[in-house]
């Protein structure tokens, strides 16, 4: 997809959909009316009918028969002023990419409100993300080519100014897509020796330091938990290392960490048939990983990174780890294993003690890590927890940033009781109750005194159903946040 600035005639001006916005308190003023008096008042009885009134996530479209230079115009609520945000934008530009990608190769985007900085980064961001689709395996695919170029008319941005926005939210969204196809791919192709792959080809194209340990190297540095999880696979395990140096002598440095389960199927504590059919998804922390070390050269921040991935199936084979079993993590805590279904947390013991050892200043994982969080939080919305109230403060104004929802849950002392455990360090599941918050009181035994902060993606990781600002399936959730946080150091 291709932006461009213009200053032609918002009438005249010849694309396929010219996409104008208007506040709720405004009505049909300004640009709007303009084009609605050069189509016969077509936008304000169309408007009237479906009972369109600048809301934010609504619109109208209108063919224009001609009468000016757009073959249509898509009309699009900003909703109230008051409440106007740079993800008012970003929700605008995945509506307006929804509903013309089928029949739309040029856009032309006027706008009642001022781009300004930010706001054109969301729209175009916006854009991209809602222009996705993933469709590679459907062999009589007739799709059309898609949006192509889309133009801003607007006298307020310099090139300068509108070049940065371009490149940064070209680089943010293309990342989020780029994760959405990992975890989009099914898991006979996904395996963690293709994520080992993807992270190789990453780092020769972004020039990133790679390095991949196989099941004799983990053996050899004490790894026990991945391996543990990976003996019912036939799949070997792979543990990835990429590391981002930046131009100038780094400010600090931080590991981002992504649980990698290529497919779970619960391992001997077998899933249900329907709990287990979307189960390529639990890979969508490692895909986040990726899809920041990606776009991580092309933004430049000034902190050293290091994307940190344990990589596995979870499967039921003959040499399959048990309940019952006791593991031993790479910092020396042992792991009594109550549920073997509870495997992210022990594959993440290995690669948060990981990021200890490479003396970081700060560790942030993602992980689909429980159901609890999303019986908690919903469909939509991360669980973010963590030993320090700094960190998880800088995460929460990124999401905001990134208009990904995020809720702090709290780590209540009173629960820790329930994952102590008689034989060894730590239980790896406790009671039905508060799961999400003691699966992130188990990772926190692995992190010591470093600040860590946890993000449970398991809802808004996968949407089964799409949604209003998601599509269907993978939706890359945790790359934009994740990327606004590595920026604000």
């Amino acid at each position: 997809m291709d932006f461009k600035q213009s200053d032609a005639n918002v009438l005249r001006i010849k694309c396929s959909v010219l996409a104008l916005t208007r506040f709720e308190e405004d009505g049909i003023t300004g640009t709007v009316k303009k084009v609605d008096s050069a189509l016969g008042g077509a936008l304000s009885l169309i408007s009237q009918d479906e009972k369109f009134n600048g809301e934010l996530g609504k619109s109208v479209l209108v063919n224009t028969l001609g009468k000016i230079g757009a073959e249509r115009v898509l009309l699009v609520g900003l909703g109230k002023k008051v409440a106007l945000s740079s993800d008012n934008f970003r929700k605008v530009g995945i509506l307006t990419a929804k509903k013309v990608k089928q029949f739309a190769e040029t856009i032309t985007f006027n706008s009642e409100a001022d781009l300004k900085k930010g706001y054109l980064t969301a729209l175009i961001e916006g854009l991209t993300l809602g222009s996705y689709e993933f469709d590679k395996y459907k062999t009589n695919n007739k799709k059309v080519n898609g949006i192509k170029t889309v133009e801003f008319i607007s006298s307020t941005l310099t090139e300068r100014s509108f070049k940065q926005e371009v490149e940064f939210a070209r680089a943010i969204s293309d990342a989020t897509n780029f994760a959405r196809d990992l975890i989009n791919e099914p898991p006979i192709v996904l395996t963690p020796a293709k994520l080992a792959d993807f992270a190789r080809e990453i780092a020769t194209e972004e020039k990133l330091q790679c390095e991949i340990f196989d099941r004799d190297e983990m053996e050899k540095r004490g790894m026990g938990g991945l391996i543990a999880v990976s003996l019912g696979s036939e799949e070997p395990p792979k543990f990835i290392h990429l590391t981002y140096e930046p131009r100038k002598k780094p400010k600090k440095a931080v590991a981002v960490v992504g649980k990698g389960i290529t497919f779970d199927t619960g391992g001997l504590c077998i899933k249900p048939r329907d709990s287990m059919r979307t189960m390529k998804m639990d890979m969508s922390g490692a895909a986040c990983v990726l899809g920041v070390m990606k776009a991580i050269t092309k933004l430049n921040p000034s902190v050293r990174v290091h994307g940190l991935i344990s990589a596995t199936e979870n499967m039921p084979g003959g040499k399959a780890y048990k309940p019952d079993d006791i593991v031993r993590a790479l910092n020396g805590k042992t792991i009594e294993v109550i549920d073997t279904d509870a495997e992210g947390r022990v594959v993440l013991s290995d690669a948060l003690s990981y990021a200890v050892e490479l003396k970081v200043d700060e560790i942030v994982d993602l992980a689909t890590l429980t159901g609890a969080c999303i019986v908690a939080l919903g469909n939509y919305t991360a669980g973010l927890m963590g030993n320090n109230e700094k960190l998880i403060d800088k995460i929460l104004k990124a999401a905001k940033l990134a208009g990904e929802k995020v809720w702090q849950l709290p780590m209540d002392d009173e629960l820790r009781k329930d994952i102590e455990s008689d034989v060894a360090d730590v239980k790896n599941v406790g009671n039905r109750w508060g799961g999400a918050i003691t699966a992130a009181m188990f990772l926190e035994k692995f992190v010591g005194d470093t600040p860590w902060a946890h993000l449970d993606i398991a809802g808004p990781a996968f949407m089964e159903r799409g949604g209003d600002w998601y599509p269907k399936g993978g939706t890359g959730f945790g790359v934009r946040t994740i990327i606004r946080y590595l920026l604000e150091m």
